[in-house]
């Protein structure tokens, strides 16, 4: 069992996958955790609840830039 930060700074450690984007989907908010989500390597963080519409965009940049 690993959190998502966990995963994240995984995926950030590993040759392979260190350039797959990564967004977190989560419901914690805090200034504290948001911080700590791009700390471990996230390239988006995004709180529940989220409009799906403002997932796709995200998406959709987070791709463009690694195009």
């Amino acid at each position: 069992k690993l959190t998502g930060i966990e995963v994240c700074r995984a995926l950030r450690e590993d040759e392979r996958t260190k350039n797959v984007p990564v967004i977190l989907l989560t419901a914690k908010a805090q200034v504290s955790d948001v911080q700590r989500g791009f700390a471990a390597g996230a390239d988006d963080y995004i709180v529940k609840p989220f409009s799906p519409t403002e997932l796709l965009a995200r998406v959709n940049a987070i791709l463009a830039r690694a195009a």
